[in-house]
């Protein structure tokens, strides 16, 4: 992408009729558009010379650029820009080389680490609004990890040929195709010295763990683990050994607490951002009363563990491999293996929910309105999940006291927040 000088110093609209993708037929149509606003997802949002809302990905608010369109519809589009021809300040020139070959992994880099954060809240507390009916939402920011060589879990795919045969390579950005790599920024050392030195075999995924603070790695492949050669001391295991029940597992230190986390179980980025969350939760369960906490969305038992709750905890988890983990990790707690919407309410003093992608929706926010407890600490990791969250925890009686953004995933638009409800 192209970066002109310059000078200084939203919303989604609703699904329309697809017309057409420019990125399967016909020729590309490129657009001149001045952004005005940070769309929830990481997209800056301005209007085209149709007078159609376009919304860009690689461009900043208060920018002019051009734009590929890749998504044509009714009523707006979507676009990659592809020259800027007047930067908003907080434009960086992307650090790592493999952006520019259209590496899909890091969508901000060309954003400054300040302003990440800013915008960020700014999607949330859009959100919170927009989606959840929050009047005036209290939103605050806080750095969870990196920005660089952070990251204890990554997933890539594999090269069948190219330059590396069987060689580490992430997808580009909205496609299937591969950029073939030998390094990455924001990898925790002893995963990128792998990435560099490793050959994968017949797989065509490999997970790479490690413990930051045991030494301890591990590398899953899909479908298999034949033929593969993983640098740096790491266990193997292939996915259909787990299928045959092999039990394999590394561990983790948060807070001080030594967590086992197995080969299909899952963790938070970084042993940091871990601990930052704890830190949130925490805190936002400081003012709860003696009793039961639910830890809904257990996982390996992160919270229940590291928290310090000083009740029963009863954490309720759909994944088998982590209900296995969250038996080992948090000691004497009650762990039940069941999907959160299905489960049982019990009178609580706290609940701490960490949904996955698509949040808590109807069915399990019902759920965990029903165990009457007066404070709710929701974790989430989608923005529009929050906010619809928000607004059903709120139809359930609870009122938003406050959301922490806490930056775990630095250079990407994605977002981890930390929500205190009261009632």
């Amino acid at each position: 992408m192209a970066v002109s000088p310059g000078r200084g110093h939203s919303k989604h609209p609703r699904p329309a009729r697809r017309v057409r993708r420019t990125d399967h037929s016909g020729p590309a149509v490129v657009v001149e558009v001045e952004t005005t606003a940070m769309a929830v997802g990481g997209a800056a949002v301005g209007r085209g010379p149709d007078g159609r809302v376009v919304f860009v990905e690689g461009a900043l608010p208060g920018e002019t650029v051009r734009a590929e369109v890749y998504d044509e519809r009714d009523r707006y589009r979507r676009a990659r820009a592809v020259d800027v021809l007047v930067a908003a300040p907080g434009r960086v020139a992307p650090p790592c080389p493999f952006v520019a070959l259209g590496c899909g992994g890091c969508g901000w880099q060309h954003v400054e680490p300040a302003l990440q954060r800013r915008l960020k809240a700014g999607m949330v507390s859009e959100a919170l609004s927009r989606l959840g009916g929050v009047g005036t939402p209290r939103v605050e920011e806080v750095t969870g990890a990196g920005p660089f060589a952070y990251r204890t879990t990554v997933r890539l795919a594999v090269a069948p040929g190219g330059a590396r045969p069987g060689g580490a390579a992430f997808r580009a950005g909205r496609s299937h195709s591969l950029v073939e790599v030998d390094d990455c920024l924001v990898a925790h050392p002893r995963i990128a010295s792998a990435i560099a030195a490793s050959r994968f075999g017949r797989a065509d995924q490999a997970v790479l763990r490690v413990g930051a603070r045991t030494g301890e790695g591990l590398a899953l492949l899909t479908p298999d683990a034949r033929g593969a050669r993983v640098a740096g001391g790491f266990e193997v295991v292939g996915a259909d050994e787990l299928g045959r029940g092999r039990s394999v597992a590394y561990h983790e230190v948060v807070a001080g607490c030594r967590l086992r986390v197995s080969a299909g179980s899952f963790f938070q980025s970084s042993p940091e951002g871990a601990e930052a969350l704890v830190r949130e939760v925490r805190s936002a369960l400081a003012g709860a009363g003696p009793g039961l906490l639910v830890d809904a969305y257990a996982g390996v038992g992160l919270f229940g563990a590291a928290t310090g709750w000083s009740g029963r905890v009863v954490a309720v988890e759909s994944s088998p491999s982590s209900v296995a983990d969250a038996r080992v990790n948090v000691v004497g707690a009650e762990v039940v293996l069941a999907d959160v919407g299905r489960w049982a309410p019990r009178p609580a003093a706290a609940v701490v929910a960490d949904p996955p992608r698509h949040g808590l929706g109807r069915g399990a926010a019902e759920v965990l309105a029903a165990t009457l407890a007066p404070v709710l600490v929701l974790v989430s990791c989608d923005v529009g999940a929050l906010g619809r969250d928000a607004g059903l925890l709120e139809g359930h009686g609870f009122r938003l006291d406050r959301t922490v953004v806490v930056d775990l995933f630095p250079g990407t638009p994605r977002v981890e927040a930390v929500s205190l409800f009261r009632r």
